[in-house]
């Protein structure tokens, strides 16, 4: 939950950086670590950290999502790159880099479009994206990743409802290459021109306004590590070490980035805001995950590379632990064993990366399995799992109130997925190998699919709720309702979809959308029958595990609107 302590996760190697800004120990393309120094990466109680989870965003009916994205680092700029989920199966529908200068702030509206019924994002902000423009000529949401089987409306709103990830690539100093030549450090240090570039100049960035600027910009096409391999400097032949990172203006990141949402009801003025859930690499550095915003497919022919003898040994398995691009052995339906070899479910880009499993506080190496990108996956799902989830819900109706509770599972991608090219009426689960392998916090047990034939549900514990006079009905008298599935009332509800959404007392006109936040894409209904305000708990054991879980509760009323982090016991 955003207000829950977590625990430390991903004890690993990490590194102090060493002299300059030199990089070493580049084992996989585009991440590079510091070194051996023990760090670890934590949920982070000042809400600023190197990565933030925006645990849901909504375009639907007449709502809108509004981000903020705060640099509060005052010296050096960040590459960020800013990925929204959907809230079926998380797949990408819509991601960009971002590139803050010191102190900068990015301010953005999602909101549907019309026409389309797509969603698009639009801001007046003049920091520089990748590609140009994002928000002013680059706005609606894409549906190449989504269910193929979908067509209209139905896939556009496919895109009006899920999470955002936030992550900090690089950080852009200001000055300080290395000598291509050698890799030491320069005695008189120089400007970085991605530094000039996306630096504020009376309240806007140059970006490509100027050929300097874009030149600087257009480098980044490049896969870092192995820029070095299509110049002509002396230090071509060592460019895995990573100098070449440098060259493109990048820097191991700091994080010091914050965000901020806010849900609006642009009709009925109702407004919910919150704040992004933030992971920060403590004890020491973290690694260069920088990747370039490019459609070209993730291979072992790097991007830009002129340099065809040089050895190509990152597998993807390094850097995500996605199934569905991952080309190791992974589980189908929990049952068949499925190897895949150099083919993936889905061609990963280089758009793809990173992800919340690339390992951004241990230096990967590359592997037949890809171990590394999986371990960081498990630790951050350990360090979000909860036993139960509890909070508050106001259903009055003589001030028309109504009460919708949100769940985010932002971790449960690299455990699970769904492959949409699996014949109709198939179960099209796929579960990674490396994942479930005594760590099982999702499998074909706690996992089915829901009526609708392709969203991944995931079941939970018993429901306890009270009204506000400590009135808890009897387990036979619990009169709970669960949609569109079947759940046999008393036991439990599932969580549908990445972002699921479940309404309290909903009233009976609110049956095509959640009565507080128009959500149709995971809606579920809960029928509490002590009262119509009170507190629940929705357990979730999971033998002893848990489940990673964000969210809140999203109360709107005649006259107000209010949202309440969850709590656990």
């Amino acid at each position: 939950m955003e207000s829950l302590m977590r625990k430390s996760i991903l004890s690993a190697s990490i590194a102090a950086m060493i002299g300059g800004l030199g990089f070493a120990g580049a084992a996989s393309a585009s991440v590079f670590s510091p070194g051996t120094t023990n760090g670890n990466i934590a949920y982070s109680n000042t809400g600023i950290g190197d990565i933030l989870l925006v645990p849901y965003f909504t375009s639907q009916g007449t709502n809108a999502t509004l981000l903020n994205i705060t640099n509060t680092d005052t010296t050096n700029g960040k590459a960020v790159k800013v990925r929204f989920r959907g809230a079926s199966n998380s797949d990408d529908i819509f991601d960009f880099q971002l590139y803050l200068s010191p102190g900068d702030v990015w301010a953005a509206k999602v909101s549907r479009d019309t026409t389309t019924g797509l969603s698009k994002l639009e801001t007046a902000d003049n920091s520089c994206t990748l590609p140009g423009g994002v928000g002013k000529t680059t706005t609606a949401f894409v549906t190449g990743r989504l269910n193929s089987k979908l067509t209209g409306d139905a896939l556009a709103a496919e895109t009006r409802e899920g999470y955002v990830e936030i992550l900090t690539m690089a950080d852009i100093p200001q000055a300080g290459f290395p000598d291509q030549a050698t890799g030491n450090p320069l005695a008189t240090p120089v400007a970085n021109p991605l530094f000039t570039a996306t630096k504020h100049v009376a309240g806007v960035a140059p970006c490509f306004s100027t050929a300097a600027s874009s030149a600087a910009l257009n480098l980044l096409i490049n896969d870092p590590r192995v820029y070095a391999r299509s110049t002509t400097t002396a230090n071509s032949a060592t460019a895995a070490a990573g100098y070449s990172a440098n060259a493109l203006g990048l820097a191991y990141p700091t994080g010091k980035l914050m965000a901020n949402y806010t849900i609006i009801d642009v009709v009925n003025t109702a407004t919910f805001s919150g704040e992004a859930v933030a992971l920060k690499a403590n004890g020491a550095a973290a690694n260069l995950v920088f990747f370039p915003q490019a459609a070209a497919g993730f291979t072992n022919t790097y991007l830009g590379s002129t340099d065809t003898t040089a050895a190509a040994t990152t597998i993807i398995g390094d850097v995500t632990a996605d199934p569905l691009f991952r080309t190791d052995s992974f589980l189908s339906n929990g049952t068949t064993v499925v190897t895949t070899g150099t083919t993936a479910l889905v061609t990963p880009g280089y758009y793809d990366l990173p992800d919340l499993s690339t390992p951004y506080a241990k230096s990967p190496a590359s592997t037949a399995t890809g171990t590394d990108s999986i371990a960081q996956a498990k630790a951050l799902t350990a360090s979000l799992a909860v036993s139960s989830v509890v909070n508050e819900y106001l259903t009055t109706t003589s001030i028309a109130a109504t009460t919708d509770w949100v769940f985010s599972m932002p971790t449960r991608r690299y455990a699970v997925v769904y492959n949409y090219a699996a014949a109709t009426g198939a179960d099209g689960r796929i579960f990674s190998a490396g994942w479930n392998a005594g760590n099982a916090y999702f499998t074909p047990t706690n996992t089915t699919v829901a009526t609708n034939g392709y969203q991944i549900c995931v079941a939970t514990g018993a429901v306890a709720p009270y009204d506000r006079e400590e009135t808890a009905p009897a387990a036979a008298s619990v009169g709970f309702v669960v949609s569109p599935s079947s759940v046999a009332a008393a036991a439990t509800v599932r969580f549908c979809g990445e972002a699921s959404v479940i309404s309290i007392n909903a009233p009976a006109a609110a049956a095509a959308a959640s009565p507080t936040l128009k959500s149709t894409l995971t809606r579920q209904d809960i029928s509490v029958t002590t009262g119509n305000e009170g507190w629940l708990t929705i357990n979730t054991p999971n033998n002893g595990l848990g489940l990673p879980v964000l969210g809140k509760a999203y109360v709107k009323s005649s006259g107000f609107g209010a949202n309440w982090s969850h709590r656990s016991n």
